[in-house]
Parts: C-alpha cells; sequence; structure tokens
C-alpha cells in the first residue's frame, strides 16, 4: 500500500503565548487532512525577544515555501 503524501503552502508567524515569543506554522489551504485539527508552533529558546523571533519568522518565509506529511 503507498502512502499518501500530502502538500500545503504555508508561512510562518510571531507571535506571543503567555508572554513569550513564539513561531506559528500556518497553512495557506486546509488541504492537508493530517493537520486539520493541529495547530503547529514551535519553542523559542529563553531569552529571545519578540523582534528576532519575527526577523528568524522573515528568513523562514523566505526559504521554505510548504509542508510536506507522509505517514509513517
Amino acid at each position: 500500500m503507498a502512502l499518501k503524501t500530502e502538500r500545503s503552502g504555508i508561512r510562518f508567524v510571531a507571535k506571543t503565548d503567555d508572554s513569550k515569543p513564539v513561531i506559528q506554522l500556518d497553512l495557506f489551504h486546509d488541504t492537508v487532512s493530517g493537520l486539520r485539527s493541529l495547530s503547529v508552533g514551535f519553542e523559542l529558546l529563553s531569552g529571545t525577544t519578540l523582534d528576532q523571533a519575527r526577523a528568524l519568522v522573515d528568513a523562514m518565509n523566505e526559504r521554505i515555501v510548504g509542508v510536506i506529511v507522509t505517514p509513517k
């Protein structure tokens, strides 16, 4: 049985969660069934400022264009 690979265009957004900056993954379209009911975020190292998170997000959005999801 072949595993189904799903793809979606994405962007990253810098936000705060409990006063700590986090990076949130936003899908452009709701096409990846495995991610429909999930929110994906990334914790940053302690001491990272929101401005640093925004700079990181800008660099990520320039280079990362999509997500690829395949079940194991």
